[in-house]
């Protein structure tokens, strides 16, 4: 037998009502989706690093305070090859290599060639060494990469 629909009301039938749930794939859909937004909005302001890779030629002088063998460090001289886009170098004076942070000095920069004096372990001061060199360009969010993304497509 067909119940009639217009004759449905609260108290009377209230077994009907308690079938028309919301199932329970939907709900846990629902949160899931939920979840996945509150973190990618906390993703979004958590800062991180942003590194340029660039390729370097040592230039090794010792000079005369590391002559002593005991001593594992000495000056050397990167030479790397920039863009104009690139600049400023010397933001946070700060490089990686092979996942070691380094401080440096700017020596030298002309005509896009960039000459960097750092203190290098033993091990990777040989002279014409060519080395992957990591700079540290810039701190951002995911919010901001995105936001320039977007006005990029708009052209603005």
């Amino acid at each position: 037998m067909k119940k009639d629909v217009d004759n449905i009301d609260i108290y009377n039938n209230s077994a009907i009502i308690l079938e028309k749930r919301t199932p329970k794939k939907i709900i846990s859909w629902i949160t899931i989706l939920i979840i996945l937004l509150v973190m990618f909005i906390i993703f979004c302001f958590i800062p991180f690093n942003v590194y340029k890779p660039y390729y370097g030629i040592l230039n090794v002088s010792k000079s005369d305070a590391y002559i002593d063998l005991n001593v594992s460090k000495s000056d050397a001289y990167i030479d790397l090859n920039v863009e104009y886009s690139d600049f400023p170098v010397n933001k946070y004076n700060k490089l990686y290599i092979k996942n070691k942070p380094y401080s440096y000095e700017i020596v030298n920069m002309q005509n896009n060639k960039l000459v960097l004096k750092i203190d290098l372990d033993n091990n990777l001061n040989i002279e014409n060494n060519a080395l992957l060199v990591n700079i540290l360009e810039d701190r951002t969010t995911l919010k901001t990469i995105i936001l320039k993304r977007i006005k990029k497509g708009f052209g603005l």
